[in-house]
C-alpha cells in the first residue's frame, strides 16, 4: 500500500522541476514551431531550458519518449508510469503511452492504481492541449464586442452535433418525400440521389476545399470547425433542389442559382443540384461550402459582403484547375473598372442598402478581384485581417491595421491597378 501511495502521489504531484544533466533538444512542436536549445530540467508536464518551457503535450510522442529516456530510470516501474503519462499527453501518444503503462504494471503490480491515475491525467492533458491549440488558432471575441465565439466541442458534443446535423438534413429530404443514404467524408455528410461513387467523389472534393481554407488560415492539421460535420444535399434535377429549398428552408432560389448555403445556428447545410456543367456545379458547391466554413471560423461574425463573396469565389477559382470562376469574374470586373465606374459603393455596401450586388451582379467580380489582390500581394496580412474582423473589429479598422489603408484608398488602388493590369500582381 505504501508503494502504491508513493507512486500515486508522484504521478499527481510531480510539479517541481527536477534538474538534469544538460543536453541539447531540437524538435518541432505539433504546431510546426521549432524548439531548440539546452534542456536543464523536467517535471510531469514538460521540460525547461535555454528555450524557455515546452509541454510534453505540444511535442510528438516520439520526441517525448526520446527526451524523457535521457533522465528517467526505466528499470523502475514508477518511472515507467511517469513516462506513460507524458506520452499519453502527446497528440499522437495514445498507443505508446498505454503500452508503457501496461509494461509498468507487468513489471510491478503495485503500481496499478498509479498507472490508472496516470492514464486519466495524460488523456486530460492531451485534451486540454488540443483545445488550447484550437483556441490560439481561431479568432476569439474582442472585449466589449458582444461577439460570442463558437464553443470548442468535446468528442461527445461533436457526436451529438453530427446526429443533429443529419436529422436536420433528413427533415429537409422528408419535406419532399426523398430518402437518400448519406455518404460521410472527413468533414462532410453528403446526401445525394447520385451513385455512391459520385457522392464519395463529391465528399473528397469538398474535403480538399476545406483543407485549402484551413491551410490558408493556419489551422491545426485535421481540425474540424463544423458542428459535427457540414451537410451537403445534392439533387439530380433542378426541380427537386428548388422544392427542398422552398419546403425545408423557405427560400426560392434566384434564376440560375445552382446551390445555396444555409447557416442554421451552428449548423451548416449546403443544398444544390447536379447541373450538367460539371465545372459550374463544382465551383458553385465550393463557393457555398466556403460560406459555411467561414461561418464556423471562430465566431459567426461575417466579413463585409464584398469580401464574403469575393473570398468564396477565390476559393472556388483555385480549388480545381478547370474552375470557370476566373474566366467569368475577371473580365466582368475589369470591364466595370475600365468603364470608369466607382468600386467604393460596392465596398461600403452592407447588402441591405440596395447597392449590392450592383449592375449585372458585378459586386461578385469586384469582390473577387479585390480579394485576389489582397491575397496575392499580402496573403498573411489577409488572414490576419479576416481574423480581426471575426473578433468583432470593424473591417476598415482592421484594414488600416494590416494593409495601412481604408475603403476609399482601397477602392482607388483597385481601380488604378486593374485599369491597366489584368492580373492582381
Amino acid at each position: 500500500m505504501a508503494a502504491i501511495l508513493t507512486c500515486a502521489l508522484c504521478v499527481a504531484a510531480w510539479a517541481d522541476i527536477t534538474p538534469c544533466t544538460p543536453f541539447n533538444l531540437r524538435v518541432k512542436r505539433v504546431d510546426g514551431t521549432l524548439v531548440s536549445g539546452t534542456v536543464s530540467g523536467f517535471d510531469g508536464e514538460g521540460c525547461e531550458g535555454s528555450f524557455g518551457r515546452v509541454d510534453w503535450a505540444d511535442l510528438p510522442a516520439a520526441e517525448v519518449n526520446r527526451a524523457m529516456r535521457r533522465v528517467l530510470d526505466l528499470g523502475k516501474a514508477e518511472q515507467m508510469v511517469l513516462l506513460g503519462r507524458a506520452l499519453l499527453s502527446a497528440e499522437d501518444g495514445q498507443n505508446m503511452g498505454d503500452s508503457m503503462l501496461r509494461q509498468a504494471v507487468k513489471r510491478d503490480a503495485s503500481v496499478q492504481e498509479a498507472a490508472d491515475a496516470a492514464r486519466t491525467q495524460g488523456v486530460e492533458l492531451r485534451r486540454m492541449a488540443a483545445e488550447r491549440r484550437v483556441r490560439s488558432a481561431l479568432p476569439q471575441a474582442r472585449e466589449g464586442s458582444g461577439v460570442r465565439p463558437w464553443p470548442i466541442a468535446t468528442d461527445a458534443a461533436r457526436a451529438e452535433a453530427l446526429a443533429e446535423s443529419k436529422a436536420e438534413a433528413e427533415r429537409a429530404l422528408h419535406a419532399v418525400n426523398a430518402r437518400w443514404t448519406p455518404v460521410e467524408s472527413e468533414y462532410w455528410v453528403v446526401y445525394a440521389d447520385l451513385t455512391r461513387g459520385d457522392a464519395q467523389e463529391l465528399g473528397r472534393r469538398m474535403d480538399n476545399m476545406y483543407r485549402k481554407v484551413a491551410e490558408m488560415f493556419a489551422l491545426p492539421k485535421g481540425l474540424n470547425l463544423f458542428h459535427g460535420k457540414g451537410v451537403c444535399i445534392v439533387s439530380a434535377d433542378e426541380n427537386r433542389y428548388r422544392a427542398i429549398e422552398q419546403a425545408a428552408f423557405g427560400m426560392m432560389p434566384p434564376p440560375g442559382a445552382v446551390g445555396l448555403c444555409h447557416m442554421i445556428g451552428p449548423r451548416v447545410i449546403v443544398n444544390a443540384w447536379r447541373s450538367p456543367n460539371d465545372d459550374e456545379f463544382m465551383s458553385t458547391l465550393v463557393h457555398e461550402a466556403t460560406h459555411g466554413v467561414m461561418h464556423r471560423y471562430g465566431t459567426p461574425v461575417k466579413l463585409p459582403i464584398w469580401a464574403e463573396e469575393g473570398y468564396a469565389e477565390f476559393v472556388a477559382a483555385r480549388s480545381f484547375d478547370t474552375s470557370p470562376v476566373d474566366a467569368g469574374r475577371r473580365p466582368h470586373g475589369l470591364a466595370f473598372v475600365r468603364a470608369g465606374e466607382s468600386t467604393l459603393p460596392l465596398l461600403r455596401s452592407d447588402g441591405r442598402d440596395g447597392v449590392w450586388p450592383g449592375p449585372g451582379a458585378v459586386g461578385y467580380s469586384i469582390g473577387y478581384l479585390t480579394v485576389c489582390m489582397m491575397i496575392d500581394q499580402k496573403g498573411a496580412a489577409f488572414g490576419e485581417w479576416v481574423k480581426d474582423v471575426k473578433t468583432g473589429m470593424p473591417w476598415e479598422q482592421a484594414l488600416r491595421r494590416h494593409f495601412g489603408t481604408d475603403a476609399v484608398r482601397l477602392a482607388q488602388t483597385i481601380e488604378d491597378w486593374y485599369r491597366v493590369n489584368d492580373l492582381s500582381r
